[in-house]
C-alpha cells in the first residue's frame, strides 16, 4: 500500500543518555492500533501492534530493565553526540544512527513465553512478533535494547515466534509442536503444559506457511525447521516497510554474495560494519541460526517492497 506513514502524535516526554531510561508517559490521543512509538513519537505501520503501554502488552521497562542507552556512532557529528547526550534521543538522530534491522526466532514458540524468558535473562528485544500475526512492541525505539552483542547500538530486534531450527536427529520438540489434524493438515499444537498460550486472536490455529519440514545449511550446518506463519509474513512485511520508511538509512534487503544469494553464515567484521539492511542474527554471531533455513527472505522483502510503493 502506497501510505505514507506520518506521525500520529508525540508523547512529548524527554529521556536523556546519560541517565537510566524511564518508559515515556501514554498518550491521550485516539489511535487506530497500528502504531509503533519512536522517540516518544507514533508511526503507522498498516498491521497491529500492541505496545508496552497498552493493557495487554508486554512492558520491557518492568522491574530492573535489560536495557541501556543507545551509544553514539561515528556517523554522527560532534554537535548531534553532544545533542543525544544532552537532551536524550529523537526521530531525526536515531535516523542517522539507526541502519540494521535484526530478526530472531524466538525458539520459545510463542511470544508470551519469549518475553517472560528474555526478561529473565536480562536480555531485551524492541518487537515480538506472535504466531497470529500481533506485533507487540516492548520499549521505545530510541532504547539500546540487548539482543545481538555488536549491533545494538544501530540496530532494532524482532523475535518471531517459531521452536527455531534443529540438527535431524533432534527433532523432538519439533514434533511435539506440530502435528496433523483431523483433516491432514499441519497446525501448531502448543502443549498443555504451557498454560495459557497468549495469543491474541481467539480460537486461532496457526498453521507453517509450507506444510512439510524446511531442511536447509545456516553456518554450514544442515538443519530442520518449520516455516513460519502467513500471518506472521504478512505482518512482518508491513513493519518491515514502515522501519525501512521511518528510518531510511536501513535498506530493503538482506546481506548477498556476489551471485546475488543469500550469505548464509556470519559476516566478515569489516563487512557486518558497512552493512545497512536487514539481517539475520546468524550474520552478526557464528553461534547463531536464527531465523533458520526456513525463513523466506525473497518473500519478506519483495512483499516489504510493495508496501513502500
Amino acid at each position: 500500500m502506497a501510505v505514507v506513514r506520518r506521525m500520529a502524535a508525540s508523547l512529548g516526554v524527554a529521556v536523556f543518555a546519560s541517565c537510566r531510561t524511564v518508559p515515556p508517559r501514554p498518550d491521550a490521543v485516539h489511535r487506530t492500533g497500528d502504531e509503533i512509538v519512536v522517540a516518544g513519537q507514533r508511526f503507522h505501520t498498516g498491521t497491529r501492534v500492541i505496545t508496552w503501554q497498552d493493557p495487554e502488552g508486554y512492558n520491557a521497562y518492568r522491574g530492573e530493565p535489560p536495557l541501556a542507552p543507545r551509544q553514539a556512532a561515528t556517523s554522527l557529528s560532534p554537535g548531534e553526540i553532544a545533542r543525544a547526550k544532552a537532551r536524550g534521543w529523537d526521530v531525526p538522530l536515531l535516523q542517522e544512527m539507526v541502519d540494521q534491522f535484526v530478526l530472531h526466532y524466538d525458539a520459545c514458540g510463542l511470544s508470551k513465553i519469549c518475553f517472560n524468558t528474555l526478561h529473565a535473562r536480562g536480555l531485551s528485544v524492541h518487537f515480538l512478533l506472535d504466531v497470529d500475526g500481533t506485533v507487540y512492541q516492548t520499549l521505545d525505539l530510541q532504547e539500546r535494547a540487548l539482543h545481538a552483542t555488536s549491533s545494538n547500538d544501530r540496530s532494532i530486534g524482532i523475535e518471531i515466534a517459531n521452536l527455531g531450527a534443529y540438527p535431524s536427529a533432534e527433532t523432538k520438540t519439533l514434533d511435539e509442536w506440530y502435528q496433523r489434524d483431523a483433516g491432514g493438515s499441519l497446525a501448531i499444537k502448543v502443549p498443555k503444559k504451557v498454560g495459557d498460550a497468549g495469543i491474541r486472536t481467539k480460537d486461532f490455529i496457526g498453521r507453517p506457511a509450507r506444510m512439510t519440514p524446511v531442511r536447509g545449511a545456516v553456518q554450514g550446518r544442515e538443519l530442520v525447521q518449520y516455516d513460519f506463519t502467513p500471518e506472521q509474513y504478512a505482518a512482518l512485511a508491513k513493519l518491515t516497510a514502515a522501519l525501512c520508511e521511518v528510518f531510511p538509512r536501513i535498506k530493503c534487503d538482506f546481506p548477498r554474495d556476489r551471485s546475488g544469494r543469500l550469505v548464509t553464515g556470519k559476516l566478515p567484521e569489516a563487512e557486518l560494519a558497512n552493512y545497512r539492511g536487514i539481517l539475520g542474527h546468524f550474520h552478526i554471531q557464528e553461534n547463531k541460526t536464527d531465523p533458520g533455513p526456513a525463513f523466506q527472505w525473497h518473500r519478506l522483502i519483495e512483499d516489504a517492497r510493495q508496501q513502500m510503493k
